[in-house]
């Protein structure tokens, strides 16, 4: 039969150890230390441990929420995060460029957002999402439509340095007001 040691920080130990007032002497016999290291010589050996403290064994897989942050901060340059386009029934709608993302912050969503749809293309609204919106407009004019809770179509205009917060669930949709001109947003979602 072989082993399957299973490695993980000293620290991220010491920080599950400490949750339940022990120490890395309570180990003893259970896993080895090995420099920066604590070493559970199986699964099922983990497992058991897991069990006897009393610990979730999910908890000994979860990465450090600082973990991609230097010295409590992260900084993204633009352009170097993740993009996506946005494309509803043929038409380009968004690019989405996502601001900084970070473990530290698993629920943050912030985004800048290129408009490329405008009155020329028909209306697509999205169908709504969970978290509540902020958008500022930081470039050009935007048509702002939404549907209310009786189906009705609203429709505003939007110029820079202009806001809106939009709530949970409602349909909504934002693109270019003048056909000559690109828009930009930025959108937080929150919970």
């Amino acid at each position: 039969m072989t082993t399957q040691n299973i490695f993980f920080p000293k620290q991220q130990i010491l920080s599950i150890l400490s949750s339940r007032k022990m120490t890395l002497e309570q180990l003893v016999g259970i896993a080895d230390i090995h420099h920066d290291n604590v070493v559970f010589p199986s699964p099922q050996v983990l497992r058991d441990f897991s069990d006897h403290i009393a610990v979730p064994l999910s908890v000994f897989y979860q990465e450090d929420p600082c973990s991609d942050l230097d010295d409590g901060v992260k900084i993204a340059r633009r352009n170097g995060t993740f993009s996506r386009d946005e494309i509803r029934d043929g038409v380009h709608y968004y690019t989405y460029h996502h601001l900084v993302t970070t473990k530290a912050d698993p629920g943050l969503m912030a985004l800048r957002l290129d408009l490329h749809s405008n009155e020329t293309q028909p209306l697509r609204l999205n169908s709504g999402h969970s978290t509540r919106e902020v958008v500022y407009v930081t470039r050009g004019t935007v048509r702002v439509q939404w549907l209310d809770d009786a189906q009705q179509l609203h429709e505003e205009i939007l110029n820079e340095g202009d806001s809106i917060f939009v709530t949970p669930l409602v349909p909504h949709s934002f693109t270019n007001h003048s056909t000559q001109e690109k828009s930009e947003i930025i959108a937080i979602n929150y919970e």
